[in-house]
């Protein structure tokens, strides 16, 4: 059986492939647009160490569907892999040794003699030597004072810490700065030791391997402190304290 196809039929319309490339390609770049732009909505700036930084860009490509995210350091080809965004990860160096010494001496000594007499003075000296013969007017008052103090004081400090650890980027200073956060805990016998770190640092001074030295880091804090039986031998206890704090010599 013959079928007669109507004329007013058309055959389906086709896109030459270099147009479905050229097609595809403005979409994903409408895309990509639109992802960047939304990454950069309500953000709030915040203070670190004095300094208004710029809030972290959220990581939105899993959301939005973004095939570029700029807050990544390994979508930049031609530069190295360093911290540069909120959550990067750097290596801190630490490395402190610092000492300081003073020494201080003071010596002082007075010596003071005082001899009054009243010879006349409207009859008072002479009044009150009849009522008390013991009492000489020409030798009143007599006193001799020799004083003599001698002081010194010495002091000396001397601290070194070597450690190696990694901290978090949490915000970028407008002038790109970088505000860095680190905590590392290790744990001996139920003996924990704690290594805290945090402070700005200057994209120029981390090294090609991503590490920077402590000695770099601005307004740093760095804390190394023990928590357990052997932190709380290094303490006296609170008896010791309190009659410490009341002893009056």
């Amino acid at each position: 059986m013959e079928r007669f196809s109507s004329s007013t039929e058309r055959p389906p319309s086709r896109v030459a492939p270099g147009a479905q490339i050229v097609l595809l390609a403005l979409l994903l770049t409408a895309s990509a647009l639109a992802g960047c732009g939304r990454m950069y909505l309500d953000r709030r700036p915040q203070v670190r160490g004095g300094v208004v930084a710029a809030p972290p860009v959220p990581i939105q490509a899993a959301r939005t569907g973004s095939l570029w995210r700029d807050n990544v350091s390994a979508n930049f080809p031609f530069s190295d892999v360093k911290a540069r965004y909120p959550g990067d990860l750097i290596t801190i160096v630490v490395s402190e040794d610092a000492s300081g010494s003073k020494d201080a001496e003071t010596a002082t000594k007075t010596k003071t003699t005082v001899t009054a007499s009243i010879a006349e003075f409207f009859g008072f000296p002479q009044q009150l030597q009849k009522h008390h013969p013991n009492i000489n007017p020409n030798a009143l008052i007599a006193a001799d004072t020799d004083r003599e103090w001698d002081g010194q004081g010495t002091t000396n400090r001397h601290g070194k810490l070597s450690a190696l650890m990694s901290a978090q980027v949490t915000e970028v200073a407008p002038n790109g700065n970088l505000w860095i956060e680190g905590e590392k805990i290790v744990s001996v016998n139920h003996e924990d030791q704690h290594l805290v770190i945090g402070g700005w640092v200057r994209p120029e001074d981390v090294d090609a391997q991503n590490q920077v030295l402590s000695s770099r880091v601005a307004l740093g804090r760095i804390d190394f402190y023990g928590i357990g039986v052997v932190g709380m031998k290094q303490r006296p206890g609170w008896g010791y304290w309190l009659m410490d704090l009341v002893w009056p010599f």
